[in-house]
């Protein structure tokens, strides 16, 4: 699996660890801190082997905390009806267009 898979499949599996965790209402609901933990703990497992496999430090956590960051606010949106106004669109927008930057430098 290549380098860039693996770090798809971390942000991916953190985006589900986040949603978990807000579904988990404060920890109390055990299903949902069960998931939370087993999605960070693949999402950190796929992120190491996608850094041992060459991909730079400051890239890959880059792309994914940042992805992480849209990931939340839009499972935030469509999942449990959080509310955004304009300004934090613009930021996630700036958050996502350094994503795409700095994934784009990376090949």
């Amino acid at each position: 699996m290549t380098g860039t898979l693996l770090l798809l499949g971390s942000v991916l599996a953190q985006g589900l660890a986040i949603a978990a965790t807000r579904a988990s209402e404060g920890l109390r609901r055990f299903s949902w801190v069960a998931v939370a933990f087993a999605g960070m703990a693949v999402s950190v497992m796929l992120m190491s082997q996608a850094i041992a496999r060459g991909l730079p430090l400051a890239v890959g956590y880059g792309i994914w905390s940042g992805s992480g960051i849209v990931l939340a606010a839009t499972a935030g949106v469509l999942v449990f009806g959080d509310r955004l106004d304009r300004r934090h669109v613009v930021g996630l927008l700036l958050v996502l267009v350094g994503v795409v930057v700095v994934y784009g430098g990376a090949g």
